[in-house]
């Protein structure tokens, strides 16, 4: 294999045994598997289709602020935010 492919392994390696990202999956995973959020995101979807423009509002604000969703998107912001400083490191000459 060559040297910067195996170098790219070792760092991802490296960055799913960080902490940020553990929890990241973690959360990532309870989102993904949530029966509550996917029912929530079928109905925000009808009532987008059905035109009631209130009550899609209301399910989204609902959904944008469940506990998971917003834990999720700091995490993902946190993650981005990390990567960006690595490739940045990586992207130095």
């Amino acid at each position: 294999m060559d040297k910067p492919i195996e170098l790219a392994h070792e760092l991802k390696k490296e960055l799913d045994s960080l902490p940020l990202f553990i929890e990241y999956k973690r959360v990532k995973s309870l989102v993904d598997n949530s029966e509550e959020l996917k029912q929530l995101k079928k109905n925000i979807a009808l009532s987008k289709s059905k035109g009631d423009n209130a009550r899609h509002k209301q399910l989204l604000d609902t959904y944008n602020n469940h506990p998971l969703i917003q834990n999720y998107e700091c995490l993902k912001t946190d993650v981005a935010s990390y990567l960006k400083e690595v490739s940045e490191i990586i992207n130095k000459k």
